[in-house]
């Protein structure tokens, strides 16, 4: 006969929940605040008076049916059937009914008062938490609930003793930090979505008698941070996932209106809307941490907040979601990027940011705090969020990078370079025509006072103006470092690789041969053999073409260099991979006529042509159709002392206004590449690839422009060089 049971719980099961799902006493904490916030509170007292700490809130207060629902209830529903609070209509900080075990993970002892009416008794609950021992049934311990006098205002004060753990000065202020950082510290997301009539929501947090508070926080906000910043960056999504960002407040060019943008949507692509991110919105200021950029006093005042205080910040309804943001948390992988390649880039690490993402997820389906409340379950719409984020993050720093380098330079003459030790000489001179006026003006010296400040002035100007020119020489070494690491890797790869095909070769024409003897009648299996066989003459033909490019930069002496011969060899390297990608590629070079160059670096032309050709692909990846890409190369007519090369493609093309500027550099015009690609995707699209070409035909004396396209394709670009004879 069958017998029905039920299940039950061991009392234990509070302690273990309160010591596991809430593993810090700050969390602890912030929790039970966010509850007042829930209740409506505009104003909470945190009191630490020894053994006990007291929260004093002036919300809503329980009802006798909310306490036996909702707070003795294990894992209740209430606030997700409630998602808006009763009197703001805010939404819910916490969904999770964890607040009861943040108690107890507190202290030993809980007595909870609260009032939902100034005119009515109130009520006050009493839990022991040690009685919840292991052995006992969880329904065989009871709890008090007794009626108390009313008070002259409606909330709920929680006392807890016997505090489980100290509670230090710097914890008591770092806790303090973080509930006043839940909330957003500037609007992000529309004010028609918010609350209309909310006051607000102050915390106080006090030990015997001593309050804890810091009124630089606002201070530093506004007048120390967000006065100097050089660009804000926003995103917003729509309730169908429809993503644009824009730019404004721009110190370094015109501001960019709100444009559509999906991570994995290249240029002149159709935008597709997101398919579970709903409702987001981001608004983050921008500081190019440069000394140049600011008065020394200011920038290392700045420098020292955003070290504390940068980054951009996650709320969830208005609330703000833990770690996400905080120091030394890269949740939108910044600092890893920059790191990996911080001499290309214009800074874009999380201490360039002051900012806040905000989403509106009232019934939590789509961010979803982990249990612990630190931190979010990794799910579409968060995944989605952060792609988004960090691709309008790189994009717009790109454009704001390319718009800083071409603001106009001074026109002040720079000073040539010293060593460091001089220039601190030369500082160490300003402080002692400094301390000399000083001195002076004591005295009552006025002559001699001016004539200080004149050289202290004169030494101040000149340091800075040595610091600038060594800054931007820093830069730039910088980037031929990078270069030249990137040319030094590719040469040993290539080489070790074309090493490996001598040693295999025979043995894998010996496997073909056995393969195909074994195939017989099986056209599939001979098919595959003989693909194993084209791709690996392929990678042959690709390794040895960059062997002889390897080969060319190792000479250093500048000599006249080929262009029929670059071209001849750009084919013989590139035909095979042309062919695997359905690319039909023409070289059209005079038969008879070499096409010296005057003297340079014979590489330099394989690396014009391999950078046209890489982007024609990206080009006509995006586009789709046809796939053709010409090279053709000329002596120019009416000017027999030139050479030309044309690059075309059938790719999609390049807009009328971007003709002028995509040499430039750091100019793009495609959203950067998604974090979730590889690294040399996300090298893409930086705006580097085009300004390496027009630096490489500067020093030739020759010239790269984008030309009206040639019949049948869709761009052209034209690169000139004085020919050896001119």
């Amino acid at each position: 006969m069958a017998e029905e049971l039920q299940f039950s719980s061991d009392a234990a099961v509070i302690d273990r929940l309160g010591r596991e799902l809430v593993g810090r006493q700050e969390t602890a904490l912030t929790e039970l605040v966010k509850n007042s916030y829930d209740a409506d509170a505009t104003e909470v007292k945190v009191v630490f008076d020894r053994n006990t700490l007291t929260i004093n809130d002036n919300g809503t207060g329980m009802s006798r049916s909310e306490i036996e629902a909702g707070y003795l209830r294990l894992a209740s529903g209430l606030k997700v059937s409630e998602p808006k609070s009763q009197r703001y209509k805010r939404s819910r900080a916490g969904q999770k009914g964890i607040g009861r075990f943040s108690a107890q993970r507190l202290g030993d002892e809980l007595v909870l008062q609260t009032w939902t009416s100034d005119k009515e008794p109130g009520l006050q609950l009493t839990v022991n938490w040690n009685k919840f021992k292991q052995g006992m049934k969880l329904e065989d311990i009871s709890v008090e609930l007794t009626e108390i006098d009313a008070r002259e205002e409606t909330g709920t004060l929680l006392q807890i003793g016997g505090l489980r753990d100290d509670w230090t000065d710097s914890q008591i202020k770092r806790c303090y930090r973080n509930i006043m950082s839940l909330q957003q510290p500037f609007p992000v997301a529309p004010v028609s979505s918010k609350p209309n009539k909310d006051p607000g929501f102050d915390v106080e947090f006090w030990k015997v008698g001593e309050i804890y508070d810091d009124p630089e926080i606002v201070a530093d906000l506004q007048t120390e941070v967000l006065d100097h910043l050089h660009a804000v960056i926003e995103f917003r999504v729509s309730e169908g996932g429809k993503a644009e960002w824009r730019i404004v407040q721009n110190r370094f060019g015109e501001d960019v209106g709100w444009t559509r943008i999906h991570h994995d949507a290249g240029r002149d692509e159709v935008v597709p809307n997101y398919e579970h991110l709903r409702s987001a919105w981001m608004k983050s200021h921008y500081f190019i941490l440069d000394s140049n950029l600011f008065p020394s006093l200011l920038y290392t005042r700045l420098r020292d907040v955003l070290r504390e205080e940068g980054g951009i910040r996650l709320y969830r309804n208005g609330f703000r979601v833990i770690p996400y943001g905080s120091r030394g948390d890269d949740w939108l992988r910044l600092d890893e990027y920059y790191s990996s390649r911080s001499s290309v880039l214009a800074p874009l690490r999380n201490i360039n940011f002051f900012g806040a993402i905000d989403v509106a997820d009232e019934e939590g389906e789509r961010f979803e705090e982990h249990t612990s409340r630190e931190g979010l379950i990794e799910t579409p719409a968060f995944t989605e969020l952060k792609l988004l984020a960090n691709a309008v993050i790189r994009t717009a720093v790109n454009r704001i990078s390319n718009q800083r380098a071409r603001a106009p330079k001074s026109k002040k003459p720079v000073p040539k370079l010293l060593p460091q030790s001089h220039l601190d000489r030369i500082r160490d001179a300003q402080r002692k025509a400094r301390e000399a006026a000083e001195e002076a003006e004591k005295k009552g010296d006025t002559g001699s006072a001016s004539q200080a400040r004149i050289a202290e002035g004169l030494f101040k100007e000149t340091a800075e103006d040595i610091a600038s020119a060594q800054a931007e020489l820093a830069d730039e070494a910088a980037l031929l470092r990078l270069l030249a690491t990137l040319g030094l890797t590719t040469a040993e790869f290539s080489h070790e690789t074309g090493m490996t095909f001598d040693a295999f070769r025979l043995d894998f024409d010996h496997v073909f041969q056995v393969a195909a003897k074994a195939a017989g009648e099986d056209k599939k299996f001979a098919s595959k053999s003989e693909r194993a066989r084209s791709m690996l003459d392929r990678l042959d033909a690709l390794t040895s073409y960059l062997n002889e490019l390897a080969s060319a930069r190792s000479v250093r002496e500048l000599s006249p260099v080929s262009v029929s011969k670059a071209l001849n060899e750009f084919k013989k390297g590139m035909s095979q991979l042309a062919q695997k990608s359905d690319i039909e590629l023409i070289v059209d070079a005079p038969p008879l006529d070499p096409l010296f160059t005057k003297p340079m670096h014979q590489a330099e032309i394989a690396s014009i042509l391999l950078n046209f050709y890489s982007n024609a692909v990206k080009a006509m990846k995006s586009k789709g159709g046809e796939r053709r890409v010409e090279v053709a190369a000329n002596r120019v007519k009416g000017a027999e002392d030139e050479i030309e090369i044309v690059f075309s493609d059938t790719g999609d093309g390049i807009a009328e206004p971007d003709r002028e500027r995509i040499f430039e550099r750091f100019y793009t015009t495609r959203v950067a590449a998604g974090m979730d690609k590889k690294h040399s995707e996300q090298m893409t699209g930086t705006g580097l690839g085009l300004w390496i070409v027009s630096q490489i035909v500067d020093h030739a004396g020759g010239e790269v422009e984008v030309v009206e396209p040639k019949k049948g394709f869709s761009t052209s670009m034209r690169v000139t060089f004085p020919s050896e004879e001119s």
